[in-house]
């Protein structure tokens, strides 16, 4: 005999991130360690008491909903690290198709500001801006980490691929002030090689939003193994 009955969660806050699209963020947490994000709590949870103590962690959970996923869900999916042509069970599976569409990400705290309610820095977030965060918690390494741990089909990090600029995308990063960063950020997230699994074409141009830009990349026909940034362009809705 089961029971089926349901349970409410409450949006603690939200995610503000350099990722405004979905498209192109790496599929892990620390992926793009240059990636900023920051979590504004919501009354009555952005009481400064409720965050006593927390700055003494490196790193923190946060649980979270996949809000812009699908309701719906099957008990099969396609991983992307199995090239989206095979398929494995849901729940063995880190896919943001779930029954309940929860995720699960370890992300780095930079800072906690206090100044208006409570607001956290992070780093190396893989959440898209507008993500509802249900629940916050310190990582414990000791408790959490354990390297010995099988990893079934994703074994290791996917290998980066090699990232070029072009005159064009070198000129629009040398106007902006964050030029440093969104370089580093661009080579991190492009690296990932965020095309579908299935690009045949290789002179097809994608784009890729990050922060208030519109990141243009290709890949190489003479090298599989590097993607040219062709464009950065100020995004236009």
């Amino acid at each position: 005999m089961h029971n089926a009955a349901t349970h409410s969660l409450t949006t603690l806050g939200v995610i503000t991130s350099d990722y405004p699209d979905k498209f192109g963020i790496p599929r892990q947490p620390g992926l793009a360690p240059a990636a900023r994000a920051s979590l504004e709590l919501f009354p009555p949870y952005n009481d400064p008491l409720a965050v006593r103590g927390l700055e003494a962690f490196s790193h923190l959970w946060l649980s979270f909903v996949f809000h812009q996923s699908p309701q719906r869900w099957t008990p099969l999916v396609r991983p992307p690290r199995l090239g989206g042509n095979q398929k494995v069970g849901v729940f063995a599976s880190r896919s943001t198709h779930r029954p309940n569409r929860l995720g699960l990400s370890l992300v780095e705290l930079a800072g906690i500001e206090l100044d208006a309610g409570v607001r956290l820095h992070l780093t190396g977030c893989d959440l898209v801006s507008g993500t509802p965060v249900v629940d916050i918690k310190p990582y414990l390494p000791w408790a959490e980490s354990q390297p010995q741990a099988r990893a079934g089909f994703a074994p290791e990090a996917p290998a980066l691929k090699r990232v070029v600029f072009g005159v064009a995308a070198r000129e629009a990063l040398s106007l902006r002030t964050d030029s440093a960063s969104l370089h580093a950020l661009i080579e991190q997230v492009i690296g990932q090689d965020p095309r579908p699994a299935y690009h045949a074409d290789t002179a097809r141009i994608y784009g890729v939003r990050l922060r208030d830009v519109d990141v243009k990349f290709r890949g190489l026909e003479a090298d599989a193994t590097t993607l040219e940034v062709v464009a950065i362009e100020p995004y236009r809705p």
